[in-house]
């Protein structure tokens, strides 16, 4: 299993556990324990299925058509008012150039809020790549689920932000529809299998 790329510790574990519980079995019938042993990895089946079956799995661990909003509503927002007279591109160069302000190296909190959306606009546009390949892996979807929830607050705290200092008036319907595109990536990474996968998975396992 592990030559054939089946890593991951969860389903390896499964697998074993199966495996031994299949053996048990053909040996109550009356079979010795090599005969057990090969009928039992017969009916469990060849390494390459079943990697491919996993993947699959695996792969439902995110949302794919709330992750879809999430992009759509993102590449959209960019050509909407978003602040002002400001479309959402003008106002991500904003964002992407305050880092050289003087404002930004002199400890300006406001200047610093900004200059760090970049940083949710970047995980966002990486986002596309990064969903279907960390998806396979425990370890690194929980890793990007923190991220896309640190870019949630990040980038709602800094509308909440001109809200409370009054200016709700400039704020324009792209800046929340740029917002929201974060929201529902976020959620697009918090999907949990449900029954349907796990018998899915048991008819391969």
């Amino acid at each position: 299993m592990l030559v054939a790329g089946i890593k991951t510790p969860v389903s390896l574990e499964e697998l074993e556990n199966h495996l031994r519980e299949e053996i048990e079995q053909q040996m109550k019938s009356g079979l010795k324990e090599q005969k057990a042993f090969e009928i039992s990895v017969q009916q469990i089946g060849q390494a390459k299925p079943l990697k491919t079956e996993f993947k699959k799995i695996d792969a439902e661990n995110w949302n794919r058509p709330l992750a879809l909003a999430a992009w759509i509503s993102f590449v959209v927002s960019f050509f909407l008012p978003v602040y002002g007279d400001g479309q959402g591109w003008r106002c991500a160069g904003l964002s992407a150039t305050a880092v050289s302000w003087p404002e930004f190296w002199h400890g300006n909190w406001p200047t610093i809020h900004l200059a760090s959306l970049t940083l949710a606009n970047l995980l966002m546009v990486a986002s596309p790549f990064l969903l279907p390949q960390f998806s396979q892996n425990k370890h690194l979807l929980k890793w990007l689920r923190f991220s896309t929830f640190a870019a949630l607050v990040l980038v709602w705290s800094y509308v909440l932000l001109i809200i409370a200092c009054g200016g709700e008036k400039d704020l324009k319907v792209g800046c929340y529809v740029w917002a929201a595109s974060f929201l529902l990536l976020c959620l697009s990474t918090m999907k949990v299998r449900n029954c349907k996968t796990e018998l899915r998975k048991e008819q391969y396992v």
